[in-house]
């Protein structure tokens, strides 16, 4: 994990405030989230330290009121530096207004838009694929991971945000390039439908079918007891959290306001560890 945090600590320090990190279990985290609304903000204080961590709900309704809330949020803070979760945009992206920034991007999109018209850097807080990959191999087979990934990253996004303007399969195949190109270990063969499909009748012994079937419920991560599939998602969620807490930590070691956009699940495991983060003596 010391490796997001840019060669500017030792891998002992980098592993003992990782350690100390206090996160809300993911378990409770699912039985918070039916009553929590959107956006879930967090503005903590401590001396000349200002952070606000905003939890969103991942919609492009460029109406919503989370982008009206993050840009008067952001004006508020006047943050010096910002994150936001699903990867770095590139510094050539520009929206021409926040509205459409919201519509084509959400509130990734909106924090762009905001830290451009402020000329801040917006760093990606989530953690590189290559990365988690390598840590989540650590703790769980090669093959339900797999099996996890294409459920969560394929098949359910697939079903639920529209993406069925392509067929499944060219759709199933670009994804799963992305994953070897990030070093998921897949040989030529494993990189098939067929094979996802084998490895679903295997471990929920019965044919995979394109559909929100009560299946996805074994892949949900807020699912407690004995679902298998429900801690991969979780310790999924615990590596990306640790990262961006690291982030978190050593951007307050160098900026007084920092300003974060993630999913509302994400805030409201982290918010414990973002008190810790504030309450820390910094030199």
């Amino acid at each position: 994990m010391s490796l997001v945090a840019g060669g500017c600590r030792s891998k002992q320090d980098t592993n003992r405030s990782i350690r100390q990190f206090r996160t809300l279990d993911y378990v409770a985290v699912g039985q918070r989230l039916p009553h929590v609304r959107t956006p879930y903000v967090i503005e903590l204080a401590s001396q000349s330290k200002r952070l606000v961590f905003v939890g969103c709900n991942h919609t492009r309704d460029s109406t919503d009121r989370q982008f009206s809330i993050l840009q008067k949020l952001f004006a508020q803070l006047k943050p010096q530096i910002a994150f936001n979760e699903g990867g770095q945009v590139k510094p050539s992206r520009h929206y021409p207004s926040l509205m459409k920034a919201a519509f084509e991007a959400g509130e990734t999109g909106c924090m762009k838009y905001l830290s451009d018209q402020a000329h801040i850097p917006l760093l990606n807080g989530d953690t590189p694929d290559s990365l988690e990959f390598a840590l989540a191999l650590k703790y769980y087979p090669r093959q339900e991971l797999y099996l996890y990934y294409v459920m969560e990253r394929i098949v359910i996004p697939y079903l639920t945000v529209a993406n069925q303007e392509q067929p499944f399969e060219p759709y199933f195949n670009d994804v799963v390039r992305s994953f070897v190109s990030h070093h998921f270990p897949l040989s030529a063969g494993e990189q098939s439908l067929a094979y996802f499909k084998a490895l679903y009748q295997q471990y929920l012994n019965r044919p995979f079918v394109l559909a929100l079937t009560n299946d996805i419920e074994k892949f949900d991560y807020i699912n407690g007891g004995d679902c298998h599939f429900c801690k991969v998602g979780r310790r999924s969620k615990m590596i990306r959290d640790s990262l961006l807490l690291t982030k978190l930590d050593q951007a307050l070691d160098e900026h007084d306001r920092v300003m974060v956009s993630f999913g509302c699940g994400h805030a409201l495991a982290v918010e414990p560890a973002l008190r810790q983060l504030l309450a820390k003596k910094r030199r």
